[in-house]
């Protein structure tokens, strides 16, 4: 499981928030899957992340933006390229369900990419942000 855990925190309290649901709600649905629930009893979950992620996603871009952090378009293509393949990932679960094989795509893109992005590429970005003096509520 991905759990959260501080040494994943960045320091920019909305982005660490949205970090500690994220890992969450993830946690929540691997545990789903591993419990072998139905389809129907996941697909709330599965949907949950994926508009959860796109929304995370929103928020960091928004401030990138705002901030006119350097690295935006690399941190941008990293989400483009999350977003795709988790959305391979619920293709796989709508005609599959949550079989072994989607269940441990979605733990491997989740432990991985998940975890290394916020453990270096947003670690990077909350750098640039504290470097710049800047505060961002949660």
């Amino acid at each position: 499981m991905p759990t959260w855990t501080q040494s994943l925190a960045v320091g920019v309290p909305v982005i660490d928030k949205q970090h500690k649901e994220l890992f969450a709600r993830a946690d929540a649905l691997l545990a789903a899957m591993k419990r072998g629930q139905t389809a129907a009893e996941v697909k709330p979950l599965v949907d949950f992340l994926d508009d959860y992620c796109s929304r995370h996603f929103a928020t960091e871009e928004s401030l990138m933006r705002e901030q006119k952090y350097p690295g935006l378009r690399e941190h941008i293509a990293q989400h483009a390229q999350f977003v795709k393949q988790f959305q391979e990932i619920v293709a796989q679960f709508d005609a599959k369900g949550p079989s072994t094989t989607v269940s441990l795509a979605l733990q491997r893109l989740i432990c991985g990419w998940l975890v290394q992005h916020v453990s270096s590429v947003d670690n990077k970005l909350a750098g640039f942000l504290s470097d710049k003096r800047v505060s961002v509520a949660s």
